[in-house]
């Protein structure tokens, strides 16, 4: 079952492994770190290595930078202690990592959605901004009218 599906440019891809405590057993997962337009930092969605493309494949997305849907079943957060937080940072934070069970490249009916939502969130901030300064203008307007009659 897929809960998350991720549209996003393919930034990195690693592959990292951990060691089970109570087995003993080496897990390896291929990590892919996403651009999502509009978003500061990346994502990050982990896919285990039977459910993963083929090396050759990720090795084209990442030269690429392809565009990939990723579906993901659930996330976990990694917590972590900052050694030097700026003003304003709680000493502590998380990073949150997405369990992948599926990538693939995008389609290019896809990636031409995404640009159209994107140009129409381009067109709807463009008309909250100039809504914005429309008020702004008329307040000052009316803060300088009583002024005006009495000079």
């Amino acid at each position: 079952m897929n809960y998350f599906e991720i549209t996003a440019k393919v930034e990195e891809i690693n592959e990292s492994s951990y060691t089970l405590k109570s087995t003993g057993e080496v897990i390896t997962k291929v990590q892919l770190s996403l651009v999502v337009p509009n978003m500061r930092d990346r994502v990050l969605c982990e896919l285990p290595l039977d459910k993963a493309p083929k090396p050759e494949l990720l090795d084209k997305w990442e030269l690429d930078e392809s565009w990939v849907v990723v579906s993901a079943e659930g996330m976990r957060a990694l917590a972590f202690e900052r050694s030097n937080a700026r003003a304003g940072e709680k000493p502590v934070g998380a990073l949150v990592v997405f369990q992948g069970v599926e990538a693939r490249e995008a389609s290019a009916e896809e990636r031409k959605a995404l640009q159209q939502a994107r140009n129409a969130q381009k067109v709807q901030a463009k008309q909250r901004r100039a809504a914005r300064q429309a008020e702004k203008q008329a307040a000052k307007n009316t803060t300088m009218s009583p002024e005006r009659q009495s000079a």
